[in-house]
């Protein structure tokens, strides 16, 4: 049996989506949903806005054009969810599994990912302008054209990521490390980055480091 606390949304949008797993343009909005399984949900535009979702499951969830600002996400299963021009400006992101998720042209702006998973994951186009990405894992990421002004990169691994042609300026990448990465065409402005940290990293200049060694990562 699922105990739901109400709030700020609609009471008949919650019981539908509880029922089905299924609720198109709903308003979730300040739900609390912590901890619950709502794997495959089907929640294509609809409002969640500062709803509670730590600790639940969201894998291969359908969470297109959704509002998920001011979201508390904190350690969710996200594997495999489709954010497709979601808007997560602000979310709570913490050790999050986004594994093999497709964030392409969503909005995290602000957004608290410190310690997430996004290995494999797609952010065609994101906005990461101002995000935390302290410590996440970025292996085989895809971030082409994505927005990372003034993003915290440090301490990240991005190993065989792709960031071409990405907005990189006054990015931290203090403590990271970039393996086989491709930042061809990518603006890296002020970003606060040293050559020592690249190896083999393909950029419009060349590749930078191309003899470094095996052991590197």
């Amino acid at each position: 049996m699922i105990s739901v606390q109400v709030s700020a949304f609609e009471q008949k949008d919650l019981e539908w989506f509880i029922m089905l797993n299924n609720c198109e343009k709903c308003d979730l909005s300040e739900a609390n949903l912590e901890g619950i399984d709502l794997q495959q949900a089907n929640l294509i535009g609809s409002s969640l806005r500062k709803a509670k979702l730590s600790k639940s499951s969201l894998h291969q969830a359908n969470l297109r054009e959704v509002s998920l600002v001011g979201a508390d996400l904190k350690e969710a299963d996200l594997r495999e969810a489709k954010f497709i021009n979601a808007n997560l400006v602000g979310a709570n992101l913490r050790r999050v599994d986004l594994r093999g998720a497709d964030l392409s042209g969503a909005n995290l702006s602000n957004t608290n990912l410190v310690g997430a998973d996004l290995r494999e994951s797609v952010l065609v186009g994101a906005d990461l302008s101002g995000a935390n990405l302290l410590g996440t894992k970025l292996e085989k990421a895809q971030l082409d054209e994505a927005i990372l002004r003034d993003a915290n990169l440090s301490q990240t691994i991005l190993y065989r990521a792709l960031i071409r042609n990405a907005d990189l300026t006054n990015s931290n990448f203090e403590g990271a490390k970039l393996i086989e990465t491709d930042l061809t065409n990518t603006n890296m402005r002020n970003a606060k980055i040293s050559r020592k940290q690249l190896c083999r990293v393909k950029t419009s200049l060349g590749t930078i480091n191309p003899g470094c060694p095996e052991k590197f990562k």
